[in-house]
């Protein structure tokens, strides 16, 4: 499959950089954000524990906190499910079958209830779709977004290499509103 080779490439390329080049990159993205997007408005943001090279959230955590804003970040309750559960200062971190740092509380929020949603990526295509590790668990977790009236900004991070200039989508995969790279902002309709 096609996508297969793409995520397979993407991810290799991925691990030819440095930590110095990950950490230089992933503080320019994270300050293109917070340059260009406006947390005022927001009450609740979605973010996550990097995982496999992703971009780093510490800066933007930091932001959002300026503004007291909730913060959730993914868990995984079974095979192929997840849900989006509140982060607090006194909340202990547990790692899920991944390795991927989560929060072990009972406080979850319905994606249609969110402001704002930063979502990672392996790749995305030239009209916003996102491709992931391939287990499909934000697919299917953000899946009835389309059925409420109330929707979050769905925000993608990652590197320039990952922006791709074809379409791969499949009619499953979840479509980004803006992309933010080292040196880009991309917005999708």
């Amino acid at each position: 499959m096609v996508k297969n080779k793409i995520r397979k490439s993407l991810l290799e390329q991925g691990h030819t950089l440095s930590s110095k080049t990950i950490n230089k990159l992933n503080n320019k993205i994270q300050k293109n954000i917070i340059k260009n997007f406006d947390f005022s408005k927001m009450n609740n943001v979605l973010l996550y524990f990097p995982y496999n090279r992703e971009i780093t959230i510490d800066l933007l955590k930091k932001e959002i906190h300026k503004h007291s804003h909730n913060i959730y970040v993914p868990k995984i309750l079974s095979e192929k499910k997840m849900k989006f559960n509140l982060l607090t200062r006194e909340d202990t971190l547990i790692k899920n079958k991944y390795g991927i740092a989560e929060v072990d509380n009972e406080k979850y929020l319905e994606p249609h209830m969110f402001d704002a949603m930063f979502i990672p990526f392996v790749g995305v295509d030239i009209n916003g779709h996102r491709i992931g590790y391939g287990g499909g668990y934000f697919d299917r977790a953000l899946s009835n977004l389309a059925n409420h009236k109330q929707k979050p900004i769905i925000i993608g991070l990652g590197y320039d290499f990952q922006i791709l200039s074809e379409d791969i989508a499949e009619p499953h995969d979840l479509r980004y509103h803006r992309v933010f790279t080292q040196s880009r902002i991309l917005s999708y309709n």
